[in-house]
């Protein structure tokens, strides 16, 4: 796009520039420049036209602005969240990568529209969960690892634990959950698949030992079977929750989409009462968040979870 525009403005200057001219001052070959040149006037629609007499391409009609630098509402928009989600990975290697690329799609835009990244700071804010400075190293690790496909070992402190155990993995997926980054990977000593907080990490190591990545795994999917991160490889059990929403619980969950599979039906007419719908496979995350609601929810369904909420809300009882 670059080169596209250096030809753009050399015709929009009059200066009648031919493929030998363009291609030496651009340093390519001519035939890039006539597919450059064909792609600007059939993709992009600019009324390009090559003058025999003066031996030069030229714009047959008004050209005001290079269109691909145009930007609606919606595009606007995008580009504020895609940069919004570098700042989760910031301070890595790989925000460095992904931030140089950002930064070559939008050089030639910024300046031919009418903003700019303060006034977007400005207009825009996102608040979420601030990563951990200590951890940005070893997300730096563990995601070359998953491309390189090679083994590591960390100790790993889980939640009910009273101290942090040797794990010997094969890493497949990093996943944002809620603020928080995951590492799914293959537990090496109980033959299965695992899910890491990386906060609970610690001496973590990449091996130079080297694997295959399974065919048949998909992080996306994998995240996908759990309301948030829990999830037990092998336990193929499958639970439809039903449960009703009243007043602002109601409003948030007609705004709001808490999971993939989710389903909204509205049970009246002022929509102060809905039911909401998914599919999940485990159910510990699901009943913390029901119980955020309060009063404001009812478990429907399935039973497991009912019994769940109830032996909960007695030991709160008990104090």
């Amino acid at each position: 796009m670059h080169r596209i525009y250096e030809i753009h403005a050399s015709i929009r200057s009059g200066a009648l520039p031919n493929c030998s001219t363009l291609a030496q001052s651009l340093e390519v070959d001519r035939k890039t420049i006539q597919r450059d040149i064909s792609f600007m006037r059939d993709t992009l629609g600019l009324p390009v036209v090559y003058c025999d007499e003066l031996h030069g391409y030229r714009y047959d009609g008004d050209v005001a602005d290079f269109p691909v630098f145009q930007i609606s509402t919606e595009e606007l928009a995008t580009l504020f969240f895609t940069r919004t989600a570098l700042q989760g990975v910031r301070g890595t290697r790989l925000a460095d990568a992904l931030g140089t690329a950002f930064a070559n799609i939008t050089r030639n835009m910024l300046g031919r529209i009418q903003f700019t990244w303060s006034d977007l700071d400005e207009a825009f804010s996102h608040k979420s969960v601030q990563q951990d400075p200590s951890q940005i190293k070893p997300f730096g690790q563990l995601a070359k690892a998953i491309l390189d496909q090679t083994e590591t070992t960390f100790n790993y402190h889980k939640l009910a634990g009273k101290g942090a155990e040797p794990r010997k993995v094969r890493p497949l997926h990093l996943g944002e959950v809620e603020g928080g980054w995951y590492l799914i990977a293959h537990d090496l000593d109980r033959d299965a698949l695992r899910t890491f907080a990386l906060p609970r990490m610690s001496q973590l190591q990449v091996l130079q030992t080297r694997f295959e990545r399974p065919a048949d795994f998909n992080g996306t999917a994998y995240l996908n079977k759990s309301f948030g991160v829990w999830n037990v490889a092998g336990d193929d059990s499958r639970y439809i929750v039903r449960l009703e929403l009243r007043n602002y619980a109601a409003r948030l969950a007609q705004e709001r989409r808490w999971h993939p599979t989710q389903e909204v039906t509205v049970l009246d007419d002022k929509g102060n009462k809905v039911e909401v719908r998914f599919e999940v496979g485990r159910l510990e995350e699901v009943m913390r968040w029901v119980l955020s609601f309060g009063s404001q929810a009812k478990v429907i369904a399935p039973p497991e979870l009912v019994k769940m909420i109830r032996k909960e809300v007695r030991a709160m009882q008990k104090g």
